[in-house]
């Protein structure tokens, strides 16, 4: 089934390499990716009818901005949410550098903050083109590119009650 949806008061532009990700209530967020040939960090909310079958709206809940706490435009980035919250790890900037950052939006407030890593806690190698997945309270990563010629087989995971990287479990 093909879905179109129009909405008169935003316009969610077309992109690629973007991630998507499913709230509890059904509805789901969409963040960076490339838009016009360019990176971004848009977020972007579709809901659904009742029906789940439907988009019935979509809104922009940030637009492509590079000022305050706010992730650095990406693409190939991986996302997941929990206890409605969307977190957003890794991917690659502009510059085509490589990302190991880890950002929260919470949608209740509608603020971003990124998830400082303390001295000795476990730190991931930066990536792009990598999977996360939410299982069991932790955010499992898999994979991703480090260099051009050297693919990851690591899992990563990110335990939500702690809110730190913690060894595969």
């Amino acid at each position: 089934m093909l879905v179109n949806f129009s909405n008169a008061s935003e316009q969610v532009l077309p992109r690629d390499d973007h991630v998507m990700s499913e709230l509890s209530d059904g509805s789901f967020l969409v963040f960076g990716g490339f838009v016009n040939g360019s990176r971004t960090n848009e977020l972007a909310k579709f809901s659904m009818s009742d029906s789940g079958n439907q988009v019935i709206s979509a809104q922009m809940l940030q637009e492509n901005n590079t000022q305050g706490n706010l992730p650095k435009p990406r693409a190939s980035h991986s996302s997941t949410c929990w206890n409605d919250k969307l977190y957003v790890f890794g991917g690659q900037d502009d510059d085509n550098n490589k990302l190991e950052d880890l950002w929260e939006f919470d949608c209740a407030s509608g603020a971003w903050r990124e998830i400082q890593i303390q001295e000795g806690d476990v730190k991931p190698l930066c990536r792009s083109g990598h999977t996360a997945v939410t299982y069991a309270d932790k955010m499992w990563v898999f994979g991703g590119i480090l260099e051009l010629t050297k693919e990851l087989n690591d899992m990563i995971v990110f335990d939500f009650k702690q809110m730190k990287f913690v060894q595969g479990e």
